[in-house]
């Protein structure tokens, strides 16, 4: 069955390479798209829609007619689950990129990418997003250039190492947002900037910086209202709860998560334990173990299928009364950790409870011990001592304050003057490096002179240049010690850094070199200049597939060449 598919979809792609673009309803083609992107948010085939479609509009174009077949042979993927949905999409977006309007070309661009995502393939997702993103500019359609925004935050903002570009992505989203007056995705955007801030650990950036994030989440809160969207409205300000609770502001917290509670319960059953949990967490925090007892036996009144939460419930509860010093309550809390916890680790509570009572009964020991002292020494002198200790304490702590400010300050004068004398190296180091990088530029512009004299120089090369005809092995061979000659081996290097490169290959590889143009290179291979075009693009995918080889943004095959 797969194997006809395949056919059936080779066929298909065929044909519509074959088609014209023609007129066709532009309103209707977008609507088709509007299926696919509705399909995959929420995995819920429409074909219904696409039916009533083709009713309407039985005397479609061959562009649209087209769109209405890929569509459909997508939706039926997704439905009967015989075929990874995404890779259908795949002649969509090639028939699109070759016949459909910019608009069109970057909807299923982002579909596409949409697509990788899901099958964890990052890296040609964001290809693919980078690429609808300079569409839609080149379109000058500010929507579409949002949306890519968008996606491009989400993808960047599921790499820990990428949190800076996903807050540039996000920002540039926000002010495209705020100019088209779209509340909905501007209280997304500053939702999403919340997130980068709560997700921050110790040591980013963004980290001591979570107060941004706090202002992000109000406004996303009350754009939301503003527009009516109470889900958006409450995962604001449940989330805001969470990064007030995860920087040790519970105060702040709290009133949130009393106001969102009822809706969370109400809309999501299924993450009631979440919530039970967040508003444990900050009873906890404040110190009020008595209103976190009521959320604690809703959390142990949960399904057996969450005990998970139970779990996490006695493990807050063991470090608290381990914080507050409370041995015989951390040794309870304890013992009902040990029973939901994974048999793997339960070696490890086991001796974690012995510790915990062994600290109890040497503890309730010291105390008594303590008791009899208090009894047995005079009271008066007692007091003495301690006045009299405290008073030294006093003294001498003023006077090793005095000497500690006294040396800080010395410390922070002799930094002062380094940091001016660093300063100053700098300063003439830098001005050293740009004279060397003038005179290397210098170097390099006469080298490519000096190169480019040395190629055209042969009898050869300017009976190429001034009647360029198909090469034979011969002339070829001469062609390929040329450029070794010159370019420093330039093919053995090439060949060693990426071998998947054909002789073939290679032979464009020296053309481009050289300097030839498509139509010298064209005739020189004996094929015409629309073929040159495919197997420059081709040698790109080849170099791009060898490790360590990137091209600058914007980088054309020729430049890579010419600094190879």
């Amino acid at each position: 069955m797969r194997k006809i598919f395949y056919l059936l979809l080779f066929g298909l792609t065929a044909c519509l390479l074959a088609a014209s673009c023609g007129g066709g309803s532009q309103a209707r083609r977008e609507a088709l798209l509007d299926i696919l992107s509705s399909t995959s948010t929420d995995s819920q085939t429409d074909f219904a829609r696409l039916d009533s479609f083709e009713q309407a509009a039985p005397d479609a174009d061959e562009h649209e007619r087209v769109v209405r077949r890929l569509v459909r042979e997508w939706l039926t993927a997704v439905e009967t689950q015989q075929i990874a949905p995404d890779s259908v999409t795949a002649p969509l977006v090639d028939y699109l990129e070759k016949h459909g309007t910019l608009r069109e070309r970057v909807r299923a661009l982002l579909l596409h990418g949409m697509g990788l995502e899901r099958r964890d393939n990052a890296a040609d997702a964001l290809l693919a997003y980078q690429k609808a993103l300079r569409l839609s500019r080149q379109a000058g359609d500010s929507v579409q250039v949002l949306l890519c925004w968008m996606r491009l935050g989400e993808l960047y903002y599921l790499r820990t190492d990428l949190r800076s570009e996903a807050a540039e992505a996000y920002g540039n989203a926000m002010r495209l947002a705020e100019q088209l007056g779209d509340a909905s995705r501007l209280s997304s955007c500053h939702a999403n900037l919340g997130r980068l801030y709560m997700s921050a650990q110790p040591g980013d950036s963004l980290y001591d910086r979570w107060q941004e994030g706090v202002a992000h989440y109000r406004k996303a809160a009350e754009l939301a209202r503003e527009a009516g969207d109470e889900l958006n409205e409450m995962a604001a300000k449940y989330e805001l709860a969470g990064l007030y609770s995860t920087r040790q502001h519970p105060h702040e917290a709290l009133p949130l998560l009393q106001e969102t509670k009822d809706f969370a319960f109400r809309t999501f059953p299924d993450q009631k334990g979440a919530t039970l949990f967040s508003l444990i967490t900050v009873f906890l925090q404040l110190d009020r173990p008595d209103s976190a007892q009521v959320y604690i036996d809703q959390a142990l009144a949960l399904p057996a299928r969450q005990n998970n939460i139970r779990y996490h419930v006695y493990e807050m509860l063991f470090q608290y009364y381990q914080a507050k010093k409370r041995p015989d309550l951390a040794a309870w809390a304890a013992d009902s950790l040990f029973y939901y916890q994974p048999a793997a680790a339960r070696q490890q509570t086991s001796v974690q409870v012995a510790e915990v009572k062994e600290k109890y009964d040497n503890e309730q020991l010291s105390e008594a011990h303590a008791r009899v002292s208090q009894e047995r020494d005079n009271s008066i002198l007692i007091g003495v001592a301690v006045a009299v200790a405290l008073l030294l304490v006093i003294v001498f702590s003023r006077k090793a304050y005095r000497d500690r400010l006294r040396r800080r300050e010395q410390q922070l004068h002799e930094k002062d003057q380094a940091i001016d004398t660093l300063q100053t190296h700098l300063e003439e180091e830098k001005a050293h490096a740009e004279e060397v990088s003038g005179r290397l530029s210098e170097m390099e512009a006469r080298e490519q002179e000096l190169s480019h004299a040395l190629t055209n120089d042969t009898e050869l090369m300017q009976r190429l240049r001034k009647e360029p005809k198909f090469l034979g092995e011969e002339d070829w061979e001469k062609l390929k010690a040329v450029t070794d000659r010159v370019y420093n081996d330039f093919t053995v290097r090439l060949h060693e850094y990426c071998p998947q490169l054909s002789e073939v290959y290679i032979r464009y590889c020296i053309l481009i070199k050289l300097g030839f143009t498509v139509s010298q290179i064209g005739i020189l291979m004996a094929v015409a200049p629309s073929s040159v075009s495919q197997q420059k693009s081709r040698i790109k995918k080849r170099l791009l597939q060898s490790p360590g080889c990137v091209f600058a943004e914007g980088e054309s095959l020729d430049e890579w060449l010419g600094r190879f």
